[in-house]
């Protein structure tokens, strides 16, 4: 099984935010906005709609003040008058008021010299002077006595009703902001409940899926319309995979039992079942190899069938094979569990013995080998043939020092037995 590759994350890179984080995040900074947005908007409705009465309030103010001061100007008396603006306006928003007499300056000309003049003994912060600048509130109006006007008043708000309504704004945009992040947390805890919990679960179940390797696992509903649908659509790729893999499982295993067909057509024999020439010889060359290491040895016998062309020539190819496959069938009967039977080609067959223990058993083998060929055999053309065959015997070290040499000498070893033997005896009539 292949490792799986991880891909590493880059050191600088910040972990992912989750879902809950930042719906909680956009929604506190939608509502923050929208409530500090609100509260400007109120605020300076308020503050225009507070500097509208304050406008008319000041002037009704003025007017009465005006017609309180009449006998005082009349007879212009200046310490009257400003007593009168000081008690008037003492408990009054009024920051300054003057007092101006109609006269004729030095050339003849209508003018306004000041008379009286009042301004609040209590001191106003930085704030208030600024306000009061920006954001003045003033009221002029005549001071007339018996239809002919005398002079004019003159009066200026202070800003401390605007200060107060700014405050009051303030406090009232602050709670409702922590009001706002009470109700975006309750709605991030309902949305975690509703949403982002379900979220959770599917990302868990991929991780067992993933982890288990359990295709066969259904994904968890929501309830939720969109993510039910993403869990049907999970369960749907699921499935083609486990389909897919399924289908690969289903090659995987004929492409493994067409390589053990092949494999065993390449290490057998299609007709006799004994074992292949180029398998024989890859298990010759590593038993001479083992033979060579820890200092053992191995034995080699080379087999041909006898007259085996009489056979074909005179009752057909298929006698002559049904003649092979008995050979093969005795041959790996009379030998050991651990000795290989191989045929070389036509009538000529092999039988490898490794960790021989004397040269003297394979001698002994091959008279069994002999022993177990020779009996009758009853051919489905109806004829019965005795079979025989012709063994050469040759044993690493002693007759080769090489798996080439082995099997030379072995061939050499049966072809001279095969001229020194007793043809009649040997036949397969």
């Amino acid at each position: 099984m292949r490792p799986r590759m991880v891909a590493a994350l880059p050191p600088e890179q910040a972990p992912a935010q989750g879902v809950l984080g930042l719906l909680r995040k956009t929604q506190l900074r939608i509502a923050l906005l929208a409530v500090a947005s609100a509260g400007l908007v109120m605020t300076l409705g308020a503050a225009l709609l507070l500097r509208v009465s304050a406008q008319r309030s000041l002037e009704l103010q003025a007017r009465s003040l005006a017609y309180s001061m009449e006998a005082a100007v009349v007879f212009q008396d200046a310490p009257a008058t400003q007593q009168l603006l000081k008690d008037f306006l003492a408990q009054e928003p009024v920051a300054e008021a003057s007092v101006s007499l109609l006269g004729s300056d030095a050339s003849g000309a209508t003018a306004m010299r000041p008379f009286a003049r009042y301004s609040r003994d209590v001191s106003m912060s930085l704030l208030e002077r600024r306000l009061t600048r920006w954001w003045p509130v003033s009221a002029a109006v005549p001071v007339v006595a018996q239809g002919r006007q005398l002079g004019e008043l003159r009066l200026r708000a202070d800003a401390s009703e605007v200060l107060q309504l700014i405050g009051w704004s303030l406090a009232g945009v602050l709670t409702g902001m922590a009001l706002t992040g009470l109700a975006v947390l309750q709605a991030s805890r309902r949305l975690s409940r509703q949403l982002v919990a379900p979220l959770q679960a599917l990302a868990a179940h991929t991780r067992r899926v993933r982890e288990l390797r359990a295709l066969g696992r259904r994904a968890p509903r929501a309830g939720l319309h969109e993510l039910d649908q993403l869990s049907a659509d999970f369960d749907a790729l699921l499935d083609e995979v486990q389909a897919h893999q399924s289908e690969l499982l289903q090659q995987h295993d004929e492409l493994k039992t067409a390589h053990e067909r092949l494999s065993t057509r390449i290490r057998e024999d299609g007709l006799t079942g004994a074992a292949t020439r180029a398998y024989f010889e890859d298990c010759l060359e590593l038993a001479v190899q083992q033979a060579q290491h820890d200092g053992s040895r191995v034995a080699l016998l080379f087999v041909d069938a006898d007259r085996f062309k009489a056979i074909n020539d005179q009752y057909g190819h298929e006698a002559g094979d049904q003649v092979l496959v008995a050979l093969a069938q005795r041959l790996r009967a009379a030998v050991r569990e651990q000795d290989l039977v191989a045929r070389l080609g036509g009538d000529e067959f092999v039988v490898l013995m490794r960790s021989l223990r004397q040269t003297g058993d394979a001698l002994r083998l091959a008279q069994q080998l002999r022993d177990a060929v020779a009996q009758p055999l009853q051919l489905r053309q109806g004829v019965t043939v005795t079979p025989g065959i012709s063994v050469g015997v040759a044993v690493y070290p002693d007759q080769a020092a090489s798996a080439e040499a082995l099997l030379r000498s072995a061939d050499q070893a049966m072809y001279r037995q095969k001229r020194a033997a007793n043809a009649p005896s040997r036949s397969f009539l």
